[in-house]
């Protein structure tokens, strides 16, 4: 993590005003003393109402505390092909309700019912960071992603301005918040896409070889396996629909690109690139039409030249958090988020284009992995000296233990898990590691490259809080409410070592 601007680029104090001077001009050239007076008198009219408009605040943060929510985002009905905890995949039943605003109003109510149980248990702190993560697919439809027609009518655009309002800086004033993801679909006629041939065939060729690889045993049975998996790698690269899958990112503490003159906002997306094959059931037991996995595909990105956002709603992973104490060993006022959704962080997504980013980005601090499937990859950690990584899944446990500190996978990390006591097939789990040596290089396999060191942390720093179910939990979600998995609890983690 790079300094952003020396102190004395700064107009009076960071939080009394978020954006640079030098965004508008360099006080080491010459300038006339009326222009200057302007520029700061419309910055401060600015930051004054972004501050009421977002109600922030003049606090700075010295501290963070994480908080997941372990909920199990896979669907009902489970049928394990292969292991979907590696290079397996499920078939199973979409639940939500086919009414599009019951559903989402319905989602958010549930996460509300979290999010209000861990604000009760938490001390009342300045200068804390609160950062609470979902898993990946949290918000989704009972066809799968949630389908529209109209290009102007994406439902992320809804679902993301419920969630601004629901959870406001009035009531949640120093938290961010990293809302799992979304799967949303432009198919101009569903009925057609589902009734295809393209479809039919695909959809009959894996449900035969996931039923034959399921009554079949020995040699023939990782043959079949292999034929399903081959399959679906060639289907991916003939989708019959694109598929989006976004995270939101709400904060109640202002956020904005890390090299535009953007404004700060509290609302930014980030978009999933890498598809799996189990981001999609296989089929339906029921027999009802959905999208599958292999209808799928979703939309390539570009990142050739970094993944620093230039935009709020763009599909780049690194934002820039302003209001951040100077009074740290970097003098920093800014710290640099980089949010990966699921397989995106196996491929090293973040890691392996840190080298492509302009040059103040020299590293996340904030390293994030909303998931349904995986946990922290040793050589994918990109967060800087003294940096956190902190994936949120809902998909597995690690092991039997409620929680704990281990060495998992060649990461030092604290641990909790969840598992659904009336259906031990439905688990999740959270995970933070603080990070010793930055990794070196993009490529990890380079004999110049090396992988992050992390320091040790305490397990008395894991509070784990049981979710009282609401009424409607099992039309939602198949696992049960789940659990709220909090790190540092009275003990929030100071941000820079």
């Amino acid at each position: 993590m790079q300094r952003d601007l020396d102190s004395g680029e700064l107009i009076e104090a960071t939080c009394h005003n978020f954006m640079p001077v030098s965004n508008v001009h360099d006080r080491t050239q010459p300038m006339a003393q009326t222009a200057r007076r302007r520029v700061i008198l419309a910055l401060s009219v600015y930051n004054n109402k972004m501050r009421k408009e977002y109600n922030m605040n003049d606090t700075t943060f010295s501290k963070i505390r994480f908080i997941g929510y372990a909920i199990p985002t896979t669907p009902s009905n489970l049928v394990l092909i292969g292991d979907p905890n590696g290079p397996g995949a499920v078939a199973g039943t979409y639940l939500g309700n086919s009414d599009f605003q019951t559903d989402i109003q319905n989602r958010i109510e549930i996460l509300k019912n979290a999010v209000d149980t861990a604000k009760k248990q938490l001390p009342v702190d300045a200068g804390v960071i609160n950062l609470f993560v979902i898993p990946e697919f949290y918000f989704h439809g009972t066809l799968g992603p949630y389908i529209f027609q109209d290009a102007t009518s994406d439902p992320i655009d809804q679902i993301k301005q419920k969630l601004a309002s629901t959870f406001n800086g009035t009531d949640y004033p120093n938290w961010i918040f990293v809302f799992g993801s979304v799967l949303t679909s432009l198919i101009l006629n569903q009925d057609i896409t589902l009734n295809a041939s393209s479809t039919i065939a695909r959809n009959k060729i894996v449900q035969n070889l996931s039923e034959n690889w399921l009554s079949t045993y020995g040699p023939l049975k990782g043959v079949i396996f292999d034929m399903l998996v081959n399959f679906i790698k060639v289907c991916h690269s003939y989708p019959c629909c694109e598929v989006r899958n976004r995270s939101i990112i709400v904060s109640n503490i202002p956020i904005r690109p890390p090299q535009t003159e953007e404004p700060v906002t509290n609302l930014m997306t980030t978009e999933k690139y890498f598809v799996s094959n189990e981001d999609f059931v296989l089929y339906d037991p029921s027999g009802k039409q959905v999208i599958t996995e292999q209808m799928t595909a979703y939309i390539p990105i570009d990142l050739s030249a970094g993944d620093a956002k230039q935009n709020a709603f763009d599909e780049y992973a690194i934002l820039r958090q302003n209001c951040i104490n100077p009074d740290n060993p970097i003098r920093t006022t800014v710290m640099d988020y980089g949010i990966e959704v699921c397989l995106d962080h196996s491929d090293t997504r973040l890691r392996q284009n840190i080298q492509n980013e302009p040059i103040v980005i020299g590293g996340v601090h904030v390293q994030v992995i909303a998931s349904c499937g995986m946990q922290i990859i040793h050589p994918s950690v990109a967060a800087d000296h003294s940096g956190f990584v902190f994936n949120c899944d809902g998909q597995y446990a690690f092991n039997n233990t409620d929680k704990g500190q281990s060495v998992l996978n060649d990461v030092n990390c604290l641990f909790a898990n969840y598992t659904y006591q009336k259906n031990t097939t439905y688990a999740a789990h959270t995970q933070l590691s603080r990070v010793q040596d930055q990794a070196t290089g993009g490529n990890p396999n380079l004999p110049t490259s090396s992988n992050a060191t992390f320091y040790d942390l305490d397990p008395k720093e894991i509070t784990v809080i049981d979710v009282s179910p609401p009424a409607i939990i099992n039309d939602y979600f198949a696992g049960g409410a789940g659990q709220l998995h909090i790190y540092g609890l009275n003990n929030p983690y100071t941000l820079y070592l």
